[in-house]
């Protein structure tokens, strides 16, 4: 149990990287475990792999949202009021 932790903490780092799980999925490939143990193993995976996408996504939208909100205050700050042009 200490490998999975929750949702949005989880505890190995091999769990939050996207490449180390696209490596234990491709290591599933050649296992000689029981079928259903790797297609077990495989979906757990896959699903952790997709929440790790949406959630890399989701970051990069915040960002770019925080970015265009700096950015149109810079831009509002620099132009100033209209009053005031000449």
């Amino acid at each position: 149990m200490a490998h999975f932790g929750s949702r949005e903490s989880r505890v190995c780092p091999h769990m939050q990287s996207e490449t180390q799980v696209r490596q234990m999925l491709d290591a599933l490939a050649g296992s000689n475990e029981p079928e259903h143990l790797v297609k077990e193993a495989k979906r757990y995976l896959k699903g952790l792999k997709g929440n790790l996408v949406f959630m890399k996504k989701r970051k990069q939208d915040e960002e770019r949202a925080r970015k265009e909100a700096q950015y149109e205050q810079e831009y509002a700050r620099a132009r100033g009021p209209l009053w005031m042009a000449s």
